[in-house]
């Protein structure tokens, strides 16, 4: 998961899978868009930052934060997940100075990490900050909100806040997450956004191979578990079938001696791989035709009961 606000709304709750993505990521490059891409799903989140219509920046964060992606693999798991239709798409618009910031701190290194905000020195934290001349990027958050404050050696530069394109010098204390249960917060040291050397990874490659060979080869898995889908039923149908038949052999060889396996294999071809109950109706008829030839129609009715029976059992297994 990556916590981040969400900036002024461009489009939201979006099904990537709709979108020839590439095409779209060139129009935002092309209208010099300035802001994030937000990919969710339940295998992860994709964060692809533009400034001015460069790509500056992309990051995939499987769910548990057990792997994380960096610029064009991350554009991949992307792609993979939005192809998949797995993903949720939000874009949002931001000044060009808050998406360097953001930037650090996509690129940045935990000092901690999910604390519980009660449990943290706050006062104690914020005069370590100020002492030791820290660049940092604290991170509150509770449910779905969050509040980015960010200092620039030790100097409090402001706070992005849902909903804002810049950084805000001031936020409402009863809006304030830190008075939400169970708020945790994150220290994140970044560089100062004159530090940052930005990439333009548009620029320095073509996605759209990248978005090919992620449906090419998410094509070509589906069909293969298609495939193998369609295999196991059909396995599991001769499975049935097969069990069926045995059985019905058994049952003959009690009721009609040696012979009664070959009438059941005679009137078995009526018998098609779903069992449905029509065939076994004929398959009946077929065999109580054959079996008149060898004993008495009320040894064959009971022999045809018992069949009965038995077929029900193995259906509903």
């Amino acid at each position: 998961m990556i916590f981040l606000p969400r900036g002024s709304a461009v489009r939201q709750r979006v099904n990537p899978a709709r979108i020839n993505l590439p095409e779209a990521m060139e129009k935002l490059r092309k209208g010099s868009f300035t802001g994030f891409l937000r990919f969710d799903a339940a295998a992860g989140t994709g964060v692809i930052l533009f400034e001015k219509g460069r790509l500056i920046s992309a990051i995939y964060v499987t769910q548990g934060e057990t792997e994380r992606y960096i610029a064009y693999d991350a554009i991949a798991r992307v792609f993979e997940t939005s192809i998949a239709g797995e993903a949720t798409l939000n874009i949002f618009k931001v000044s060009q100075d808050l998406i360097l910031s953001l930037h650090a701190l996509l690129h940045g290194r935990y000092l901690l990490k999910g604390k519980e905000l009660a449990q943290i020195d706050v006062e104690l934290l914020l005069e370590k900050i100020k002492s030791e001349e820290l660049t940092v990027c604290i991170r509150l958050y509770a449910g779905d909100r969050v509040t980015l404050i960010y200092y620039d050696h030790g100097y409090p530069l402001g706070f992005f806040l849902d909903n804002s394109v810049d950084l805000e010098q001031d936020v409402n204390p009863q809006e304030s997450i830190a008075l939400m249960p169970g708020a945790k917060l994150d220290v994140v040291e970044i560089r100062s956004t004159d530090q940052i050397v930005l990439a333009d990874l548009m620029g320095s490659a073509d996605l759209r191979p990248i978005w090919q060979r992620t449906r090419t080869t998410l094509l070509e898995d589906r069909q293969k578990r298609d495939e193998s889908s369609v295999r196991e039923v059909l396995d599991a149908q001769a499975s049935r079938r097969n069990a069926l038949i045995a059985e019905l052999k058994k049952i003959a060889t009690r009721h009609l001696g040696k012979i009664g396996v070959t009438q059941v294999e005679k009137a078995a071809n009526a018998i098609g791989p779903e069992l449905k109950p029509a065939e076994l109706e004929r398959f009946y008829a077929e065999l109580n035709g054959l079996a008149r030839l060898v004993v008495s129609q009320t040894k064959i009715q009971a022999m045809l009961d018992e069949m009965r029976k038995s077929y029900s059992e193995i259906v509903s297994a």
